[in-house]
């Protein structure tokens, strides 16, 4: 144990939570302090623990400051993430710091993480190895010191055949080439310009030194510089054959996810496997009812019901909940009873959860498919004129279910198993200000409430201007329904109601509408927003 906090000088790698290695995961579930990049990935930010504080590294380059809330936050005894792009030793600040950290006689640990020069080739589709037979070197631009790369060893390495990597920023792209080829590199050799290197907006230019472009070169005065890896030799050309990472069926594509904070992730993992640049942006939160009684006495009375109908994971969850909290496990369930799920993802909650499989899951994901199970008779072929029936679910949801069922006899018990509730956290001013830059293309919705909230929280007349040109996506029938009465314009809906069948309609509706070839695009342009 330490006697004082401690200091983790962490790694972030390429951004991608998805190549954060372990140890750096371990050690942000346990921080009470983080102190980050500006430029750390939104998708990173969303590691953070709930609670912790949250500091960013600016001014950038100005070591002393960061320092000394790193060594004040670590002496009140506090577990403190410093976190950096790529490996923290690449880092001149991350020196800086752990030389202040050891002054003050503060424990730290340094936590590896890739760098860019090194992973960004990769999903590029550019080997470093074995197809540079000259070896590879990798380098940060301007040198370090101020070396002149014109009589750098580096110059006289690709005359030998080695790749050159240089880490720079799109503004320096002219000082590098000038002076590689002011060190006798031919102006004729292969360049690929990588930026966002192993992210959903990973850009390549494939090009030659020569016609290498600079973001000065850009026709709008207000582009701003940012990182990139620039590639020389001959290894790119294998980019044609090799290049996977923007082969996805849709990398490049900005998508809108407004399902509640703790479901977003699967979707939003689904989607980036496609490669699709995902804003995660909750409309809702799901949260427990504001009285368990009506809950706690199905319960009790649970051995009753002949039927017990769950509409979705989250009522299959909370139900499943208190009931371990009342004592009770699945064998509390009447004998014969009939349990029945409205779809895969519900099933596979009963089964985690309660360790019991559906009797019957419907072919429509929707009320309208458990009651065409249910004709008139239930599945024994019974009357269902008196049979008792318990729906747990959310507190507001459609009525058709438990009216139909009362329709035909069955005695219905609807109980509030958990709330729908507008989401605490949503940043409005942020999602406002993606949709005025033009960065998102899709907005997904997959229940109604998603939507309701969405034009509520951000208002009508906001949504009717900026949702021109911007896709609606929704997971099945009723959702669309809503959506329409809202006013959006409905674009594509799943024909199977589920997370895998709302990406498999994202994929089909992009199919015919191709991304932009970002492999020879005017020089920066539409790059840097």
């Amino acid at each position: 144990m330490y006697e004082t906090g401690v200091v983790y000088l962490a790694g972030a790698g390429t951004g991608d939570p998805a190549l954060l290695t372990r140890r750096c995961g371990e050690v942000l579930e346990r921080a009470e302090v983080v102190v980050f990049e500006p430029s750390l990935s939104v998708e990173l930010r969303e590691l953070f623990p709930l609670g912790c504080e949250r500091i960013e590294a600016v001014p950038a380059g100005v070591s002393s400051a960061v320092s000394g809330t790193l060594v004040d936050r670590a002496e009140e005894g506090k577990v403190v993430v410093r976190l950096y792009g790529g490996d923290p030793y690449h880092s001149r600040e991350c020196v800086d710091e752990a030389r202040a950290l050891t002054r003050e006689g503060i424990p730290f640990e340094v936590i590896p993480g890739v760098i860019p020069g090194v992973t960004a080739p990769t999903f590029a589709g550019i080997p470093l190895s074995p197809a540079a037979d000259g070896g590879f070197s990798v380098a940060e631009f301007p040198l370090p010191g101020g070396g002149e790369l014109r009589k750098s060893a580096y110059c006289r390495l690709a005359g030998e055949g080695s790749t050159l990597i240089f880490m720079t920023r799109s503004d320096r792209v002219s000082g590098l080439k000038s002076g590689l080829m002011a060190g006798g590199v031919s102006a004729t050799t292969p360049v690929a310009i990588i930026e966002g290197g192993g992210s959903p907006s990973q850009r390549v230019i494939e090009t030659t030194l020569e016609a290498a472009p600079d973001a000065a070169d850009a026709p709008d005065s207000e582009v701003s510089p940012t990182p990139c890896v620039v590639v020389v030799g001959e290894v790119t050309r294998l980019r044609l054959e090799l290049n996977w990472f923007e082969g996805r069926p849709l990398h490049g594509r900005r998508i809108l996810i407004t399902r509640p904070r703790e479901q977003a992730d699967r979707f939003a993992r689904v989607l980036r496997e496609l490669g699709v640049e995902t804003l995660i942006a909750p409309t809702i939160r799901i949260t427990e009812p504001e009285d368990w009684s009506p809950l706690d006495a199905a319960i009790e009375e649970l051995a009753s019901y002949a039927w017990v109908i769950f509409t979705s994971a989250n009522g299959v969850r909370f139900f499943a909940d208190r009931l371990r909290v009342s004592g009770r496990d699945a064998r509390a369930f009447g004998k014969g009873a009939r349990i029945l799920a409205i779809g895969p993802a519900t099933a596979r909650a009963l089964e985690d959860t309660l360790r019991i499989r559906a009797d019957g899951v419907p072919e429509r994901y929707v009320a309208e498919g458990i009651l065409e199970m249910i004709p008139g008779e239930d599945l024994a072929g019974r009357d269902l004129a008196g049979q008792r029936s318990l729906i747990p679910r959310a507190l507001e949801a459609r009525e058709i279910l438990p009216e139909t069922l009362g329709e035909r006899g069955a005695e219905v018990n609807v109980v509030p198993a958990y709330r729908t509730l507008p989401a605490e956290e949503a940043d409005v001013e942020r999602i406002r200000a993606e949709f005025g830059r033009g960065r998102i293309e899709m907005v997904t919705f997959t229940s109604s409430s998603t939507v309701r909230n969405f034009v509520e929280m951000l208002g009508e007349d906001f949504i009717g201007e900026s949702m021109r040109g911007v896709a609606v996506a929704s997971i099945g029938p009723v959702t669309s329904q809503t959506a329409r009465e809202m006013g959006l314009e409905l674009h594509l809906e799943a024909e199977v109601s589920t997370i895998p069948g709302l990406a498999r309609a994202i994929v089909d509706y992009y199919r015919f509408s191709p991304a932009v070839d970002w492999r020879n695009p005017a020089p920066w342009v539409g790059h840097h927003e």
